[in-house]
């Protein structure tokens, strides 16, 4: 048998051994205090002192998830509680310019967007926004992939796009574009940040997407 084999074969059978038994090392403590693991930086040190390094890192590593997770609570918890006072403002206007309106100012204010738009992709509704009313044809020439597949689409953002989306307000490099489900109009809810990172695909879209749907009802019932 190779003599290499049976090395491996032997460190597997006391390893087994010690998981299965691990009564041993408290029934015999001149094993343990003769052990020696060797450090990073080189140099040994005894068993007992890398369990504690280990379970200090493995603290650190619990206690830094631990403080993210509360982190992003927290933070979710303020979001839903703007995304509610928005909804219960929204819920009582009577037109559409009021949905419009309302939602770009607090997305703006209390969401800290950048900007925010509606773009509706329509050319005879006059019920709605001229300032929001879209060229179909132009709109699929210059946003392109961004509402081909009809799906919320967050990225980065070319100055043309940015330019007929937000109207030359600010110079917008990412946008988060979310449709919206109105039967009788197509539209989308823009917001854009003059930063990367804040709106690439990596980030959560849940509230935006019910705010959308809450005013696509709204839209599509003031259109009516």
């Amino acid at each position: 048998m190779n003599k290499k084999y049976q090395n491996n074969l032997k460190k597997k059978e006391v390893a087994e051994y010690l998981i299965l038994n691990p009564e041993f090392l408290v029934d015999n403590p001149e094993v343990l205090s003769s052990l020696k693991v060797v450090h990073d930086s080189g140099a040994a040190v005894s068993l007992i002192q890398k369990q504690v390094e280990i379970l200090r890192e493995n603290y650190n590593t619990t206690s830094n998830s631990l403080l993210n997770f509360l982190e992003e609570a927290k933070n979710n918890e303020k979001i839903f509680a703007l995304t509610k006072r928005l909804t219960l403002d929204l819920i009582n206007t009577s037109r559409i310019e009021e949905v419009v309106s309302i939602t770009e100012k607090a997305f703006k204010k209390d969401f800290q967007a950048t900007d925010c738009k509606f773009i509706f992709l329509e050319e005879n509704k006059k019920s709605l926004p001229k300032r929001r009313v879209k060229d179909p044809d132009k709109s699929k020439y210059i946003l392109g992939d961004l509402i081909k597949e009809n799906k919320t689409y967050q990225g980065a953002l070319q100055q043309d796009q940015s330019n007929f989306i937000f109207n030359k307000s600010q110079k917008i490099v990412e946008v988060i574009l979310t449709p919206l489900s109105c039967p009788v109009v197509k539209g989308y809810l823009a917001l854009g940040s003059d930063k990367m990172g804040k709106y690439d695909e990596s980030k959560d879209s849940l509230f935006l997407d019910f705010i959308a749907e809450v005013v696509s009802i709204l839209i599509n019932k003031h259109l009516q």
